[in-house]
C-alpha cells in the first residue's frame, strides 16, 4: 500500500520538477518569468499601485521602484488584514495568517494567499520528486513528518481570518495532501494535543508501532532528540507496557488504542518493540531492530544545528541524514537536492535577490559566485516586496547553472535549536525584568550556551541589598527571566518540548568586570574596544563560547 500510495505522490510531483529542471538551465530567465507571474497579483493592489508596478518594464525597472523593506514596514497591512480582512498587499484574498517569533504583542504574522500557497507546494513537489527518485527506498515504508509547530492552540483573528494552519499536511497540495495522510506513522489528530509530554509521549508510541517507518522529517534535529527520550529514559518502561497492551495512556487519564484494523500495529512487531526496550541496550542498538526500514530523516544541519546532527545519526546509524534546505514561515528559499553538497535555490517560487557581504547593491540568482555569503531578499505572491529575510547563505555549488546555497545563519539572531530569538526582543526581556525589579543595568548581556542548551544572562546591576543577593531573589529572577523569554512564541515551544533548558543569571559583584571581560575578547579578536557595538544578545558564536568558558574563573559572579 505504502508503495502504491508514495508513487501517486511522485506522479503528481512530476509537473513542477520538470519545470524546475528547465529552470535551473537558465535561471535569469525563470527568475524574470517568476517574478512577471507575481505581479500580475501585486501590481494591481494597494501597495502595488504605490509603486505604478503596472509600468513594470523588467527586474531592473521592478528594483528600481520598490525600496528594500523588512517586517515593521508591513505591520499597519496585517493589522489591517485581522482586523477588517482586507488585504492591500495582493489582489488576493488571505486565507490565513502563520505566526513566527517575536514577542508575544508583536508577533510577525504572514498571510498567506493562494499564490504564496501555491509557491510553497511548487518547491515541495521538487523536493518530493528528487527524494522518491534518488531515494527509492522512503517510497516503500510510512513516513513522519513534524511541518507546522505542535502545541499551537486554533484561533481566529477579528476578521474571521484562521490564525494558523490546522494540520501537518496543509503546505501540500490537494492531491498531495490526500495521499501524505495515508501515508503518516502518526495520525494528524495528535497535533491538537496541547500538553507538551502528552504530545511527544503519543507521537513516540504511534512510531514504535510502524514497522515500515522509512522517512522521517522534523525541523531541528533536537526536536526529534527529545522525541527519542522517551525510548532510552526513565520513561522507557511505561512507553514498552504501553506498546505491549496497545493502549497509550496520557497524563489527564484518556487513553488511545492501537487502530489494529488499519494493520498499523502488527502483534509480531509490538512484542519485539517490548522485548527490546525491556533489554539493556541502548536506543542507538535498537533503532535499526525497531524501524528497519528507516532510509532517511530530514532536518537542519546547518549553521547551530551542526553539533547535533552527530547525535541523531548516533541514534539512527542505519539512516541517512539529508539537510534541509531554507525555508521560513515567509518563503521558501532554496530546496534540497540528494548527491549535492548544497540545496538548490526555489527559482520558481519566489523572486530573490542577495546583498553580498560588502552592502554592495542586490544582485541576482545568476549573479551569484560559488564561496561567497549573501543575504537572503525576497519577492513573494504573498505580498512581500522585496523583504530582507535576515538569513544569510554561502554558494557551495551548481546544479547546471543554478546556485546551489548553504544556510549559514541569521542577521543577529541567536537560534540553537528555532527559538529565533533576536537582539531587539532581547533588549525588551531586560528592560522589562530591570523595571520590574526596579533596577538599572550598568550591564547586561545574553548568552546562549551550546553546551548546555540554555541562555546565560550576565547581569551587574547599579546597586546590590542583602535581599537581592539572597539565594531566594536571584531564584525568582531566574524563573521571571525564563517567564518573559518565553513571550517568544518558539522560546516558549523549545521550553515546552525540552529542547532548550531553563535560562540561568550570572550577577557581577565586581563593578565593570563584565564588560572589561567583554572589550578583552573582541580585542583578542582583532576588534577595538572603541568599535565594538554593545548588543543585549551576542550572536558571536566565539565570543559567546569564550565568555561562558573563562568570565566565571576571572572574576567573582554569583
Amino acid at each position: 500500500m505504502y508503495e502504491l500510495l508514495n508513487r501517486l505522490w511522485l506522479r503528481g510531483c512530476r509537473n513542477d520538477a520538470r519545470k524546475f529542471q528547465l529552470a535551473v538551465r537558465d535561471p535569469r530567465t525563470a527568475q524574470a518569468e517568476t517574478l512577471n507571474r507575481q505581479l500580475r497579483v501585486l501590481a494591481p493592489s494597494q501597495w502595488g499601485s504605490r509603486w505604478r508596478l503596472g509600468l513594470t518594464t523588467s527586474v531592473d525597472d521592478y528594483q528600481r521602484r520598490v525600496p528594500l523593506t523588512s517586517y515593521q514596514d508591513y505591520r499597519p497591512a496585517i493589522a489591517q488584514i485581522q482586523h477588517t480582512g482586507n488585504n492591500p498587499l495582493t489582489t488576493e484574498r488571505v486565507n490565513l495568517l502563520e505566526p513566527t517569533s517575536g514577542r508575544s504583542e508583536e508577533t510577525k504574522l504572514i498571510p498567506y494567499t493562494s499564490s504564496l500557497r501555491q509557491e510553497f507546494q511548487s518547491a515541495l513537489a521538487v523536493w518530493v520528486h528528487n527524494l522518491f527518485t534518488e531515494r527509492t527506498a522512503v517510497m516503500r515504508g510510512a513516513a513522519y513528518w513534524s511541518i507546522s509547530p505542535p502545541l499551537q492552540r486554533s484561533s481566529v483573528s477579528r476578521s474571521g481570518i484562521p490564525m494558523g494552519f490546522d494540520d501537518d499536511s496543509a503546505y501540500l497540495g490537494f492531491f498531495s495532501r490526500q495521499v501524505a495522510r495515508r501515508l503518516l506513522a502518526v495520525p494528524g489528530e495528535v497535533k491538537k494535543y496541547t500538553n507538551a509530554d502528552d504530545w511527544r509521549y503519543a507521537t513516540a508510541w504511534y512510531l514504535l508501532q510502524s514497522p515500515k517507518l522509512a522517512f522521517i522529517s522534523v525541523w531541528s534535529p533536537t526536536f526529534l532528540l527529545q522525541l527519542m527520550t522517551f525510548c532510552d529514559g526513565a520513561s522507557r518502561a511505561r512507553i514498552a507496557r504501553d506498546v505491549y497492551d496497545g493502549i497509550c495512556r496520557l497524563s489527564d487519564g484518556r487513553h488511545i488504542r492501537a487502530r489494529r484494523k488499519r494493520a498499523r500495529f502488527p502483534q509480531r512487531h509490538r512484542k519485539r518493540v517490548v522485548e527490546l526496550l525491556d533489554g539493556p541496550l541502548g536506543f542507538s542498538h535498537l533503532s535499526p531492530s525497531i524501524w528497519p526500514s528507516l532510509s532517511v530523516i530530514s532536518c537542519w544541519a546547518d549553521a547551530s544545528s551542526q553539533r547535533y546532527v552527530s547525535q541523531v545519526r548516533h541514534l539512527f546509524p542505519h539512516a541517512e541524514i539529508s539537510p534541509k534546505g531554507l525555508l521560513s514561515t515567509e518563503a521558501f528559499i532554496s530546496i534540497p537536492i540528494m548527491n549535492k553538497s548544497g540545496c538548490a535555490l526555489s527559482l520558481r517560487s519566489h523572486f530573490l535577490e542577495f546583498v553580498p557581504e560588502d552592502g554592495r547593491d542586490p544582485v541576482l540568482a545568476h549573479q551569484l559566485d560559488q564561496g561567497q555569503r549573501y543575504q537572503v531578499v525576497t519577492t513573494t505572491g504573498g505580498g512581500l516586496y522585496r523583504y530582507q529575510t535576515g538569513d544569510w547563505i554561502e554558494v557551495t555549488g551548481f546544479l547546471d547553472a543554478c546556485p546551489l546555497v548553504r544556510f549559514m545563519g541569521r542577521d543577529s539572531t541567536s537560534d540553537l535549536v528555532g527559538e529565533k530569538l533576536t537582539d531587539q526582543f532581547t533588549q525588551y526581556v531586560i528592560e522589562k525584568l530591570l523595571a520590574e525589579t526596579r533596577q538599572v543595568g550598568r550591564f547586561a548581556l545574553l548568552v546562549p550556551n551550546e553546551n548546555k542548551k540554555n541562555y546565560c544572562l550576565f547581569l551587574e546591576l547599579d546597586r546590590y541589598s542583602s535581599q537581592e543577593r539572597a539565594e531566594n531573589a536571584h531564584s525568582l529572577l531566574t524563573k521571571r527571566l525564563d517567564e518573559v523569554l518565553c513571550e517568544n512564541v518558539y522560546y516558549r515551544q523549545a521550553r515546552q518540548l525540552g529542547q532548550l533548558d531553563a535560562a540561568t543569571i550570572v550577577q557581577g559583584e565586581t563593578r565593570g568586570c563584565f564588560l572589561q571581560r567583554y572589550l578583552q575578547l573582541y580585542k583578542s579578536h582583532g576588534i577595538r574596544g572603541g568599535d565594538v557595538k554593545l548588543v543585549a544578545l551576542d550572536t558571536n558564536p566565539e565570543i559567546s563560547r569564550d565568555f561562558l568558558a573563562n568570565v566565571l574563573k576571572t572574576i567573582g559572579c554569583k
